[in-house]
């Protein structure tokens, strides 16, 4: 799994990859000692063996021994008299002397290939018998089966304690991490209202606390905005008051040159004030969000700039509704089709592109697009690429990040790209979701 997948599949992963490895720990600390076990009677199996196939030789006659010698290959052990220099030269480890010695009632020689238990390897040793004659007793491979595997019984216990385990350990994650999901949801719908219902302050005790200082900053973070709000009706009607003032004076002026430049920067103020104003109320809507048929919007946005002579077209189409803000998304679409006739494009084109996680809407002209260097900042309130020209239209610079925060808003963002022949291409990303 990715790093960026949630904390709850981190914990799960890491704890389940726990338990599958003390599993596979157990499982192999099992089987080892099965296999320790298995092969332990087996050796005592075979020594047994070669104890009761040293009695049947010995009490054979010379003439006989080969018959006994067929009857013991019949039996799985296969029997080889030797001569005194084709004898192993190692003495063997282990319990096999003693067992022969005990079952015999005398020791006896005993040889092996290697200086470790007796057969452990090749499950073949060389014994010299009562009258000197030595012989080789070998265990047919046939009858050397490998140790048994584990029993389906255990093996299906392993797998369910497996499964038991690993649900009540999701189950507990699950449990432990969903208030965090929580949240996080409660921090993400926070950006978008203010309104929104306050986290319940329950859980363990970790939990309430984060709860309450939550609900504790938006409460906080609401009165401010309320208060700005209020500051705002303020400043709006006491700056309006002395304008209104100053523009009534204006008049009174009998230099008309004089009067015209002083009504002009009264003008230019008033411009700025409302654009300002405008653009702080902005950063809170109030306005609910609601389904809205992004097409009824762009084709009156057309129709609009049709009234006034302005040559505006549609590419694509919203393939449903769209959970926003009718008034935001209106004036930031509004906002890239003035900025864009403002300066200097004659054809603009609507798009709108549509698919599972975002909806696009652009804006492209055939104006002089921006400088590259200059793209990163347009959207900085109040400032402009070319000052005298902002200026002289009654631009403050506001349009681009009245736009951004739009939006912003709605948890998208504001791209701006110059495109290839000429011109600028404006495209508002707005994910598929409820803001």
């Amino acid at each position: 799994m990715r790093l960026s997948k949630p904390l709850y599949a981190r914990i799960a992963l890491i704890l389940l990859i726990s338990l599958v490895v003390s599993q596979g720990v157990s499982f192999w600390l099992q089987n080892k000692e099965r296999t320790d076990v298995v092969q332990q009677a087996r050796g005592q199996n075979f020594s047994e063996q070669i104890a009761a196939a040293v009695q049947l030789l010995e009490a054979s006659t010379a003439v006989q021994r080969q018959h006994s010698v067929a009857a013991l290959a019949r039996s799985g052990l296969r029997a080889e008299l030797l001569a005194a220099d084709a004898v192993h030269p190692n003495a063997p480890r282990g319990s096999l002397p003693a067992v022969l010695a005990q079952r015999l009632g005398g020791a006896r020689e005993v040889r092996a290939r290697g200086n470790g238990p007796a057969g452990a390897m090749a499950r073949s040793v060389d014994v010299q018998l009562a009258d000197g004659q030595w012989v080789r007793l070998t265990e047919q491979a046939a009858k050397a089966a490998a140790t048994p595997a584990l029993s389906a019984a255990l093996l299906t216990q392993l797998g369910l304690t497996l499964a038991l385990v690993a649900g009540v350990t999701l189950l507990a994650v699950r449990q432990t991490t969903q208030p965090l999901a929580q949240l996080a949801r409660a921090a993400d719908r926070l950006g978008h209202n203010l309104d929104a219902a306050p986290l319940p302050e329950t859980g363990s005790s970790e939990m309430q606390q984060a709860a309450t200082a939550f609900n504790t900053m938006q409460t906080r973070i609401r009165a401010l905005v309320q208060e700005r709000e209020r500051a705002l009706a303020a400043v709006s009607h006491d700056l309006r008051t002395p304008l209104t003032r100053m523009r009534l004076r204006c008049e009174l002026i009998d230099d008309d040159n004089l009067r015209e430049q002083l009504g002009s920067d009264i003008d230019a103020m008033a411009a700025l004030i409302d654009s300002t104003l405008a653009y702080l109320r902005g950063h809170q809507s109030q306005e609910a969000v609601r389904p809205l048929d992004l097409n009824a919007l762009l084709a009156s946005l057309i129709d609009d700039a049709q009234v006034q002579g302005r040559t505006v077209t549609l590419q694509g189409i919203a393939s449903s509704f769209y959970p926003g803000r009718l008034s935001g998304l209106r004036r930031a679409l509004q906002n890239l089709i003035d900025n864009a006739f403002k300066h200097g494009a004659r054809n603009v084109t609507l798009t709108a592109q549509d698919d599972p996680q975002w909806l696009r809407l652009g804006v492209q002209d055939d104006g002089p697009g921006i400088a590259p260097q200059e793209l990163t900042r347009v959207t900085e309130p109040y400032y402009r690429c070319d000052r005298a020209r902002s200026q002289a239209d009654g631009s403050v610079g506001l349009g681009l990040a009245i736009v951004s925060d739009v939006a912003r808003l709605h948890g998208g963002t504001l791209e701006l790209a110059n495109l290839p022949g000429g011109g600028l291409r404006a495209t508002l990303c707005l994910p598929r979701r409820s803001v």
